[in-house]
């Protein structure tokens, strides 16, 4: 009896030694993910986080069977079983969603908090290639495309905002705050906060060149005759007409007569040739921030009349000078896009008028005339380069020959009764553009225009007509030898 209580009590143990081992094996086990595209995954407790990117899967193998699936919101993900043990995750819309995987006896084996967010390290590779002088990260947050980081210019800012907003779908864009956003098609809100490392200066210099020749020619004889014959009496007069140039200056014309007390004969003999030159070089410079305008004038104002009500005139003042206005936007590689406007004016009494009465001279109104030289224009160049934005070669004649009719074509005796008027006017002109990017330098690397000029003093100036001293540099000499002549001129 005692044998069998004994046989029991160890058959009764080996069973509960069997049984232990396989309970413990009921318990669930972690399940192990098979990261085959990398997916973000963080275990809290019984808790598992995964970051998917859209229309890629992820793998996840468990130590225990699965009996089945609940996914919280299946239009964002799919979740599939192939075998008992291993479960495919599909990413299918940008969102936030969790799957409860259940096993045996409905026991809760796994919790998983799934995000569909975009593709980040496949847009960072793309932003990373194209604009390669930028560092942009991109991190995807509650369903919105956030991009950090440094640019170089507000060019590349966009740039890389457009292809965000590509790269998840078209969409509309829009600012908010201090930051530009868009919402692409798929819903995803992309967010621009990168930051601009330093805004380029561009110091924009412009010369305008203008070079007018003028020819005047101008050749006329006037006769006066006057002869009595008893009773009778003839006047002959012919004058010369100038339709081109008017009315030859004073000084140009000599007069030549004879005759006694009843016939005299008078001519008049007009000759002038005028040569002119006129040269006009001009060379503002501009310095502002890309995409900034700037403006510059160096001129002055004179007053125009302007009738208004009541027959009151008032006074408007007309800008004329040397102007320069242009925007600068600094592109990619030291590009320079340049939206130019320069002008070159001064008061002119040419097409001047003068209204009033035309009886007295007190009630006269003389308006001058604005001789205007304009450009505007866009253009694209590298930083450092010259472009010709507008240029101007006009080379106008004009000649008249006036005279009396009939005597004006004989041969030599015909140049008694006519008159030549002769005009030429040559203009070339050039508008020259260079754009550079420029840095502020030390105060002690700038050399100002006046910085090394004094008044002579009063024996220099009076005994050997200066007006400036005369002095020599005390810096150190520049290293090599000078060729040919040098030394101090003073012009």
């Amino acid at each position: 009896m005692f044998a069998r209580l004994v046989s029991r009590t160890i058959l009764f143990a080996a069973l509960i030694a069997a049984t232990v081992p396989a309970l413990a094996g009921d318990q669930p086990q972690d399940p192990q993910v098979n990261q085959s595209f990398k997916p973000t995954v963080t275990t809290a407790a019984s808790t598992r986080r995964i970051n998917l990117p859209m229309s890629k899967s992820t793998i996840i193998d468990f130590d225990s069977d699965i009996r089945d699936i609940l996914v919280a919101n299946p239009a964002i993900a799919d979740a599939v079983v192939r075998t008992n043990r291993r479960l495919y995750i599909i990413g299918n819309k940008y969102g936030v969603t969790n799957i409860y995987v259940y096993g045996a006896n409905n026991h809760q084996i796994a919790n998983i908090e799934l995000q569909i967010q975009p593709d980040t390290a496949t847009l960072e590779a793309l932003l990373s290639r194209l604009i390669p002088q930028a560092q942009i990260r991109v991190e995807a947050v509650a369903g919105t495309l956030v991009l950090t980081g440094s640019v170089g210019s507000p060019t590349e800012a966009q740039q890389a905002f457009d292809m965000a907003s590509k790269f998840l779908g078209d969409g509309s864009s829009g600012t908010t705050g201090s930051t530009t956003a868009s919402t692409s098609s798929s819903g995803v809100q992309v967010i621009n906060a990168l930051k601009i490392r330093g805004k380029d200066q561009v110091m924009l210099r412009v010369v305008i060149a203008e070079v007018q020749r003028t020819a005047v020619k101008s050749l006329g004889i006037d006769l006066s005759a006057a002869v009595s014959a008893g009773l009778f009496s003839t006047v002959l007069s012919s004058t010369s007409a100038y339709p081109v140039n008017g009315t030859p200056v004073a000084g140009s014309s000599t007069a030549i007569g004879f005759g006694n007390s009843t016939n005299s004969v008078s001519a008049t003999v007009t000759a002038l040739e005028q040569d002119g030159l006129l040269k006009v070089l001009s060379e503002p410079t501009l310095t502002a921030i890309s995409g900034e305008e700037a403006t510059f004038l160096v001129g002055g104002e004179y007053p125009i009349p302007v009738a208004s009500e009541n027959n009151v005139v008032t006074v408007a003042f007309k800008k004329y000078g040397v102007g320069l206005g242009f925007i600068p936007v600094v592109l990619s590689d030291g590009r320079i896009s340049l939206k130019v406007s320069t002008e070159v004016s001064e008061p002119s009494s040419e097409g001047a008028i003068t209204v009033g009465s035309s009886t007295s001279t007190s009630s006269k109104l003389s308006i001058t005339s604005l001789r205007v030289r304009r450009a505007s224009s866009t253009v694209e160049m590298s930083s450092g380069s010259t472009m010709v934005m507008a240029g101007l070669i006009s080379d106008d004649t004009r000649q008249a020959i006036a005279g009396t009719p009939g005597l004006m074509n004989l041969p030599i005796l015909g140049t008694l009764f006519r008159s030549r008027d002769f005009q030429r006017s040559q203009t070339e002109l050039a508008v020259f553009v260079q754009p550079v990017l420029v840095v502020p330098v030390a105060p002690g690397k700038l050399v100002r225009p006046d910085q090394n000029l004094a008044p002579a003093s009063d024996a220099a100036a009076n005994f050997l007509g200066r007006l400036n001293k005369v002095y020599r540099s005390t810096d150190r000499d520049p290293p090599g030898r000078y060729q040919g002549q040098y030394g101090f001129i003073y012009e």
